[in-house]
């Protein structure tokens, strides 16, 4: 996997550490609101080596992590202390030798919820990942999400 910047392709002990954690918005959270979250954390996780992915959808946040273990720790105190959202809450932590979000300094979407549609083995991702389910199907649905985005960027016309 090829990795587009230098800081993001650095690591202090040649490992990453790979972290996806859901929490809850404590207001409603704007376009505007969005848009200065993705824009401070792009600049800063740039410095830091970091690269990621944050969805949205209802009032609920889950964001992917992945860099220096040093560099996630210390963002994760920063998000953990931030009055935005509550109730963060880590799902996996692991470490990683490649990165799932090399391309991305903080890619962003906002998945659309989805109705029960009666049709047995159907998952929703977004549920499975902040619905305290077992460790095996938070990791599935977590990189069915790292799939689902790259797919959809690859769609998305330049």
């Amino acid at each position: 996997m090829t990795v587009n910047n230098d800081a993001a392709s650095t690591s202090q002990s040649g490992e990453l550490k790979y972290l996806v954690y859901t929490s809850v918005a404590t207001r409603k959270m704007l376009p505007d609101d969005l848009e200065s979250i993705l824009f401070t954390s792009r600049r800063r996780n740039l410095d830091a080596g970091i690269t990621g992915l944050l969805l949205y959808r209802g009032n609920v946040f889950i964001q992917f992590l992945e860099g220096p273990a040093l560099e996630v720790d210390a963002l994760m105190d920063r998000i953990s202390c931030d009055d935005r959202h509550s109730r963060v809450r880590v799902l996996v932590v692991e470490r990683v030798a490649e990165r799932s979000f090399a391309d991305w300094k903080m890619g962003f979407a906002i998945p659309k919820d989805t109705r029960p549609t009666g049709i047995e083995g159907l998952r929703d991702s977004f549920t499975d990942l902040t619905s305290g389910a077992d460790y095996d199907m938070v990791r599935q649905a977590a990189e069915d999400f790292s799939v689902w985005f790259k797919a959809g960027q690859r769609a998305v016309p330049s």
